[in-house]
């Protein structure tokens, strides 16, 4: 889920990084999905989005991700989850993510470079660790928590959620 924030993570021993991934949700409930193209998960299908840039705001982020990923700009954007998400063990990466949903959405889809991009119905994914743990906690998809621990542990993932 958090995209190519987790390409380039701090080690263990300096703060996170701090990132945004947006979930778009279109009128029939499919969700948008990126694939990856760098980083600890890729090639895995994840939300869109990355780092948070210097001196900008997290919507600002956000935004500017979703845009570059996909091509799509959000209305407006909804706070939904922060989570801490690093390697394990530690000193791959280590990330603070912030999930928006986003409203209604203008532009034409546009992948970028190298990666892909696809309107998924939710129970229809086979996702990664992370990208269920955010579709649990949009209200999209049933999973069991301590599945989805295991499963994160499978990756070399741990993700906990802070709000």
């Amino acid at each position: 889920m958090a995209e190519r924030a987790q390409g380039q993570g701090s080690t263990t021993g300096q703060d996170p990084r701090v990132s945004a991934v947006v979930a778009c949700v279109d009128d029939a409930g499919r969700v948008l999905i990126v694939k990856q193209t760098a980083g600890p998960f890729a090639g895995a299908w994840l939300l869109p989005g990355g780092n948070v840039e210097g001196n900008e705001r997290l919507e600002d982020a956000a935004r500017r991700e979703l845009f570059e990923e996909t091509g799509y700009r959000a209305r407006d954007l909804r706070p939904v989850a922060l989570y801490e998400v690093r390697s394990a063990p530690a000193g791959r990466f280590h990330f603070l993510v912030h999930l928006f949903r986003a409203g209604p959405l203008d532009g034409t889809p546009q992948a970028e470079a190298g990666s892909e991009l696809r309107w998924a119905p939710p129970g229809e994914i086979d996702p990664h660790p992370n990208l269920a743990v955010a579709l649990v906690d949009l209200g999209l998809i049933e999973r069991d928590r301590e599945a989805l621990v295991r499963d994160l542990v499978a990756t070399g993932t741990e993700m906990r959620r802070l709000f």
